[in-house]
């Protein structure tokens, strides 16, 4: 028997919209019940795009009190994933958030903390892991084919910092700049084809860019792993 998923989703922009194929390549086993954005026109156009009316809420707290939402997708700015997720767990939904997970280690150990005292499951979004590009060189590693692997070396440029942003899109307090925005993704992959467990990290980052002093445009880690 297919159980149906009834989904809610915290935030209807760009990340939001980007789910929009998935949502209806799984939509005998996904069900999307319910919106939260405190913009309504945003919300009017995801329903558009997804071609069919959804309930629309003006809060978090709102979609995570209805009780036709099973879980729910945290797509809210970067700065309030910590918040959305913790309403949700005690709320009893479960959840999938968008990357970064939060914008410190102690939002993280709070929410890490809720999960765990609601019994909710959890699942940090938007992973490049489960790309098939990126499973099949993982399957050639864990086949042994190329030997033991010793070094995994990752590089990517792009004009992340020189596209039109808005002022919290530049603003590592608010989860943004490069590493909040571009590292995770490279260290997704680099942790899913390295095994996982990282014994230490070393990284440094700049801010280059004088129009935008308050958030970073590049950085550089080493991973070491167990």
């Amino acid at each position: 028997m297919t159980t149906t998923l009834r989904l809610g989703i915290a935030g209807t922009g760009i990340a939001a919209l980007q789910v929009l194929p998935h949502l209806a390549q799984l939509s005998d086993r996904i069900a999307l019940t319910a919106l939260a954005d405190a913009r309504r026109e945003n919300m009017e156009f995801f329903c558009e795009r997804y071609g069919r009316p959804v309930a629309m809420c003006g809060s978090v707290e709102e979609l995570c009190a209805r009780p036709d939402v099973d879980a729910l997708w945290v797509a809210s700015p970067n700065a309030l994933h910590a918040e959305h997720t913790i309403l949700a767990a005690r709320n009893g939904k479960h959840v999938i958030c968008e990357k970064p997970m939060a914008v410190s280690l102690e939002q993280c150990a709070a929410m890490v903390e809720a999960v765990e005292r609601h019994g909710i499951k959890f699942v940090q979004g938007h992973s490049k892991a489960y790309d098939t590009p990126i499973r099949k060189m993982g399957e050639i590693i864990a086949s042994g084919e190329l030997g033991r692997v010793v070094h995994i070396q990752t590089w990517n440029w792009n004009d992340w910092l020189l596209r039109a942003l808005v002022q919290s899109e530049v603003d590592t307090a608010q989860g943004s700049g490069v590493v909040f925005r571009q590292g995770p993704h490279q260290t997704d992959i680099v942790r899913f084809l390295g095994g996982g467990l990282v014994r230490s990290v070393r990284a440094v980052a700049g801010r280059w860019e004088p129009h935008f002093p308050d958030a970073e445009g590049n950085y550089t880690a080493m991973l070491e792993f167990d």
